[in-house]
């Protein structure tokens, strides 16, 4: 079976965890962390985008807008990554979702929250199996 190609959009803080989430041969994932190097990935065939609402700065917001116009990537499931402090502040990741869903984000992982309560083991196969949902494979 062909790994699942995931697109990360990720800060430098994620790097070193990355292969937990996406271990091989199950996953083939490509890292960036800037805008430009987001959407130049764009054309390629993922099965899945993650990104981090810390992105380049915050630029989450844009990255899942041209995304969602792009003519290749935009019916690619793209979950946004909570992770980090935001957890601590409830309205402003209620609105983070919010937002997030009306731009087109098929999901919203509180990963820094699953990895406190859970450990990076448990939280990434929890992580892992959403994934598997939104891929169907």
């Amino acid at each position: 079976m062909q790994p699942i190609r995931v697109l990360t959009a990720t800060v430098p803080e994620a790097l070193p965890v990355l292969d937990q989430a996406y271990p091989s041969p199950e996953f083939a994932y490509t890292a960036v962390l800037t805008l430009s190097a987001a959407v130049e990935q764009l054309d390629q065939p993922f099965d899945l985008i993650a990104c981090s609402v810390h992105f380049n700065d915050g630029q989450f917001y844009d990255f899942l807008r041209i995304t969602k116009a792009h003519p290749i990537a935009r019916d690619t499931p793209f979950l946004v990554h909570f992770t980090g402090m935001e957890s601590r502040r409830h309205l402003v990741s209620q609105s983070v979702e919010i937002a997030s869903k009306a731009l087109g984000a098929s999901d919203i992982i509180p990963i820094y929250q699953w990895r406190n309560e859970l450990g990076n083991e448990a939280a990434f196969r929890k992580y892992r199996e959403v994934i598997h949902k939104w891929v169907g494979r």
